[in-house]
């Protein structure tokens, strides 16, 4: 048996690999968008039935978070990331062979196990593979891979499924993360735990005022923007009169504003992490409320999307930078992904509910309510924390 020793700090050679797997899972939950009604009607279950690919994942995920964290208490975390790349491949391996629409759903629940333990563990160690100081950047670098995947995510599955079929969106993704392992394999030293977090340590950080201010930052900014953005689609090509096209490129622009607001908010929050997170979150609020009084202008909507996109792209970063502070951060942070995943799920249900009764407009504005509520919090609170 290898005996595992502590090696020294790689830097940003290690810090890739695990950026990678982080774009690859992102990509590996919304592809599934993607390939929806092809999946749907291969498999023969109704979109909505199918729809259950998409939200099982993140539902899984938010179990998934904190039984990572107790279960890989004492386990070196070079070895819990080569599992979770593994079982990300694996998942999406057998996503594309799936021969049953059940047998698909348990590939996706197991791609939620991967979802919840990444988030806790993966962002806790980007820190600890760079010089010190080099942490915020270290962690941006890992989350990008949410705004990355989520530019190339729909338009890559659609033409792979348009081409050669939705099963081999997935197996390409599959074999991807294949690669990923073998690349962390080689690139990542051995991490031993920072400290051993049992249930009750796990527990008490609801009694840590820091804490519950940091689990109701996310809850709100996850609900204000999935509440919303859930129906951008349907909100663009009916409300704005978009185009189909014209809608691809201005998600894609949504994406790529992510991005850059991703590392805008990198280079920030280590000078002011309370006016970062409040000047995003009004940004988000603002942006969503605003929208639904340009709806006859198509150049301050695309701007609107835009500064809704970047806002979008600081808060994961911020908030999780945030939970990282606490004095349990692998624990933090898996409360943080149990709660946003939670709240992500009951923002895009009551939409749903919302635009059914109300209709767009009513839910654009009353999903601005919480993010600006988020601001709020973070001026009065984060100092005190």
């Amino acid at each position: 048996m290898v005996e595992l020793r502590e090696r020294p700090r790689t830097g940003w050679a290690a810090v890739a690999p695990v950026a990678a797997a982080s774009f690859t899972l992102v990509l590996s939950e919304f592809i599934a968008v993607a390939v929806l009604p092809s999946l749907a009607a291969d498999l023969h279950v109704s979109e909505g039935d199918a729809g259950l690919a998409v939200v099982l994942p993140g539902l899984v995920a938010a179990v998934a978070a904190p039984a990572a964290v107790l279960a890989a208490n004492r386990t070196d975390r070079r070895l819990v990331l080569l599992a979770l790349t593994g079982l990300l491949a694996v998942s999406n391996l057998l996503a594309g062979l799936a021969p049953s629409f059940t047998m698909l759903l348990v590939a996706r629940a197991l791609l939620g196990v991967a979802v919840g333990a990444f988030w806790t563990i993966g962002v806790a160690v980007a820190p600890r593979l760079v010089p010190a100081g080099r942490g915020t950047a270290a962690t941006a670098l890992v989350t990008a891979g949410i705004s990355a995947a989520t530019v190339v995510s729909l338009p890559a599955g659609h033409l792979v499924a348009q081409t050669w079929g939705w099963r081999w969106a997935l197996l390409i993704v599959g074999a991807l993360a294949v690669l990923i392992t073998i690349w962390q394999v080689l690139a990542l030293p051995s991490m031993r735990p920072d400290r051993a977090l049992g249930w009750s340590a796990l527990t008490s950080l609801f009694r840590s005022r820091r804490d519950r201010t940091g689990l109701l930052l996310g809850a709100l900014l996850f609900f204000a923007h999935f509440g919303a953005y859930t129906f951008i689609t349907p909100f663009l090509t009916d409300r704005s009169a978009f185009s189909s096209g014209s809608v691809t490129l201005l998600l894609l622009g949504f994406g790529v504003a992510g991005l850059a607001g991703n590392f805008g908010a990198g280079a920030a929050v280590t000078r002011n992490l309370p006016l970062t997170l409040a000047a995003a979150a009004v940004l988000l609020g603002g942006s969503v409320a605003l929208l639904t009084a340009v709806t006859s202008l198509p150049a301050l909507t695309v701007v609107l999307v835009l500064v809704w996109g970047a806002s979008w792209g600081a808060v994961p970063l911020i908030v999780q930078t945030y939970m990282m502070g606490g004095t349990a951060a692998e624990g933090g942070l898996a409360l943080f992904v149990s709660t946003t995943q939670l709240f992500l799920a009951a923002g895009s249900a009551l939409g749903g509910q919302v635009v059914d009764r109300w209709g767009l407009s009513p839910d654009y504005l009353l999903f601005a309510i919480p993010a600006v509520a988020a601001a709020v919090v973070a001026r009065l609170f984060l100092k005190t924390t």
